[in-house]
């Protein structure tokens, strides 16, 4: 059974269904084109026509429809022209402005500026270096102490079982070489975020890290306020500075008239006695 396919309203074929499926494989039309077979009265889709073929294997022999014509397109909407609006002439005269009596301005009494309220100096009691020092060492020790005690540990963990079991001499070495390269590892760590213990001790309302307070110290700012956070942790930062010239930021302390350490000029803090 023979299909002819409508094309830009152009009846193409007959084509068999084998020349039908080349055709939509290579996407000469689609099956939403116009398509007519023997016994339809009308165009129908391919898609239809093509179950209408398989149902109806045999079917009377039929001319074909008329081709439908395209539908015709809205009618254009006439544009009609507005004619602009006449231009007002503008008056001879301008309108005259509505009188007002105007009142004097009162006199401006000039008030003397209020002078800003001065705080009584405070006078401060500045640490003397010798206490910060030891300070300084306590606070050393209270964050290692956990490096000590790992490593204690650790050592323990080396030597007991090579007490009774037979362990080679190499093999100890080289636990005791990790043993050492761990410890090392976690003090740099201890060391790198030693600036984060004394930023949050040193901003709490106590004001002092544990090695100041039980030396009876605390930081200050120049009027004898706690600092914030931001400011006690670059006061923290600067200390790194102070002891990267072989400690000579800590020993500028014992030079200057108020014990002032780099890191204590660079953050301007005190360290004084509570």
């Amino acid at each position: 059974m023979g299909i002819t396919v409508l094309k830009n309203n152009v009846p193409w074929g007959p084509f068999t269904r084998e020349q039908i499926d080349d055709g939509l494989a290579r996407g000469d039309f689609t099956v939403k084109y116009l398509a007519h077979a023997q016994g339809l009265k009308e165009w129908l889709p391919l898609g239809e026509v093509l179950d209408y073929v398989e149902r109806n294997s045999s079917a009377p022999q039929s001319s074909l429809p008329p081709v439908p014509e395209p539908r015709d397109l809205p009618p254009i909407p006439q544009l009609v022209e507005s004619k602009p609006a006449p231009l007002s002439r503008p008056p001879i005269l301008p309108a005259a402005a509505p009188r007002s009596i105007e009142k004097p301005a009162p006199l401006a009494v000039e008030k003397p500026e209020p002078k800003p309220e001065q705080k009584p100096e405070v006078r401060l009691n500045p640490a003397p270096f010798f206490r910060r020092a030891i300070a300084f060492f306590l606070d050393g020790a209270i964050l290692f102490l956990p490096v000590l005690f790992l490593t204690v540990l650790g050592a323990l963990c080396i030597e007991i079982p090579a007490l009774f079991h037979k362990v080679s001499h190499q093999s100890l070495m080289e636990e005791w070489d990790l043993l050492g390269l761990n410890a090392t590892r976690l003090s740099w760590l201890i060391i790198g975020f030693g600036w984060l213990y004394g930023a949050l001790m040193e901003s709490l309302s106590s004001q002092a890290t544990i090695g100041k307070r039980w030396m009876g110290l605390k930081v200050t700012d120049r009027r004898g306020d706690r600092i914030g956070f931001f400011r006690a942790a670059g006061r923290n930062i600067a200390k790194y500075l102070s002891g990267a010239m072989c400690f000579l930021g800590f020993i500028a302390a014992l030079f200057s008239s108020n014990n002032l350490a780099l890191h204590d000029l660079l953050s301007d803090s005190r360290v004084v006695r509570d």
